[in-house]
């Protein structure tokens, strides 16, 4: 099932609806038994921390002990435009930036939790906690530091400040959208990761009144925050389209229920955050190749670990494991524990899970990286070192054809994979 925030629940469609009747007599699994299996899996040795040995996504990227040496991300404040996050996670609290968080849902949002409810009054702290566990997810993939517990994130010492503009049906409405991009620019970030797209619409026409409308004030949202010193780092979408050559669009608008058509699309129409001018545009790829998810096309400017299982056949370890909220109240907890996806460490929760939402923070990891050895920079240049210091991919050879999207390009400007998979340790020269 594909979902607002750009992430996949399971391999097969597992209806939201339907993760509330399943069964919760299975328990997550202990850090040591899942760090044993994938030790064995990926023949690696465990470490750093307890399940390390399930971060294939950290050493595709060179996201090591060398990399940590140099640099750590400390000083450099993230911003994660998402759910929120679990303000308890032990491989989390420490580098959160509680004063500055805030959460940007309206009394007026669709499918609003009321505890989630601020209307930007960034003193209601307890409207930022994460009631699901994707913003989690997000944040410590980024910034989980090396204290012994669960898993090492790529800036380890980033500052990470949650700006809350998805309510916990995983809706992240376009006005919640721009109010967190403009707040990023008004307390200056360094950083933003949108591992979402701003709803109803999954792309925006011009040639439509209203969508013309909503996409201006993201734009122009965007544009405060860029001109602010912001880089905003997206996800491609986990469509399974070109970007580049888009033809329909069967889900939008997805509010209110029953309203979507499908309707033919064409360069006139953008998505966004990943379409908006500047924005750094972040496609997925498993163990081996592209992830069957994600998005593709032109926009997309560099590749990273998004998980993709088939990738890793009979196995869970494909996917991308990070943290996940204490306080989920949807059910995906007791879900995932039933499927063998779910571990603890630390007192805290950790989840396998896929998307190009768990690509887009791996850009901003490395970015932050980047941002801590050169913190004058702007976001232009930021950009520009990242998309400079990546592994180039080329296309894949014998690309099957039941598989509409099509790679164009040469190695290092490719429709799959943009500049190439992004690389920490050629970001930061260790």
């Amino acid at each position: 099932m594909k979902l607002r925030l750009l992430w996949i629940i399971v391999t097969t469609a597992l209806l939201a609806t339907l993760i509330i009747v399943l069964p919760v007599s299975a328990a997550a699994l202990p850090d040591s038994t899942a760090s044993a299996a994938c030790a064995s899996f990926f023949g690696v040795t465990p470490g750093p921390e307890p399940l390390s040995a399930c971060q294939w996504d950290m050493r595709a990227i060179h996201a090591d002990a060398d990399v940590r040496q140099v640099a750590t991300g400390r000083g450099v404040r993230v911003g994660i435009i998402d759910g929120g996050v679990d303000m308890t996670h032990a491989d989390l609290k420490d580098n959160l930036d509680v004063a500055a968080s805030c959460s940007f849902i309206f009394t007026d949002t669709p499918t609003a939790d009321p505890q989630e409810i601020a209307n930007g009054d960034c003193s209601n702290k307890a409207a930022v906690q994460d009631l699901e566990g994707h913003g989690t997810h997000v944040a410590t993939t980024i910034a989980a530091p090396v204290n012994g517990i669960g898993i090492a994130g790529i800036a380890p010492q980033a500052t990470i400040v949650a700006l809350k503009a998805c309510t916990i049906a995983g809706f992240c409405f376009a006005d919640s959208v721009a109010a967190a991009l403009r707040y990023a620019g008004d307390i200056r970030l360094d950083i933003v990761n949108l591992s979402l797209f701003a709803d109803p619409y999954l792309y925006y026409c011009k040639s439509a009144a209203e969508q013309k409308a909503i996409l201006k004030d993201m734009e122009d949202a965007a544009r405060y925050a860029q001109q602010r010193g912001v880089l905003i780092v997206a996800a491609a979408g986990n469509e399974s389209s070109d970007l580049g050559h888009p033809t329909f669009d069967d889900i939008s608008p997805d509010w209110p229920p029953n309203a979507a058509i499908e309707r033919e699309v064409r360069n006139n129409c953008r998505v966004a955050p990943a379409e908006i001018p500047g924005v750094v545009t972040v496609s997925a790829v498993g163990v081996n190749t592209l992830a069957g998810y994600s998005t593709v096309g032109r926009p997309v400017d560099v590749t990273a670990p998004g998980g993709d299982a088939v990738q890793t056949p009979g196995k869970t370890y494909g996917r991308i494991l990070a943290g996940w909220s204490s306080s989920d109240a949807t059910g995906t907890w007791e879900a995932l524990s039933n499927v063998g996806r779910a571990v603890t460490s630390g007192g805290s929760r950790y989840v396998w899970i896929s998307g190009t939402s768990m690509a887009s923070p791996h850009a901003v990891g490395v970015a932050a990286l980047i941002k801590q050895m050169h913190p004058n920079w702007g976001p232009g240049a930021l950009a520009a070192a990242l998309r400079r210091t990546t592994s180039p991919m080329s296309c894949p050879a014998n690309w099957p054809a039941s598989d509409p999207r099509r790679c164009y390009g040469n190695g290092g400007d490719t429709s799959f994979f943009g500049a190439g998979l992004v690389d920490a340790k050629a970001a930061v020269g260790a």
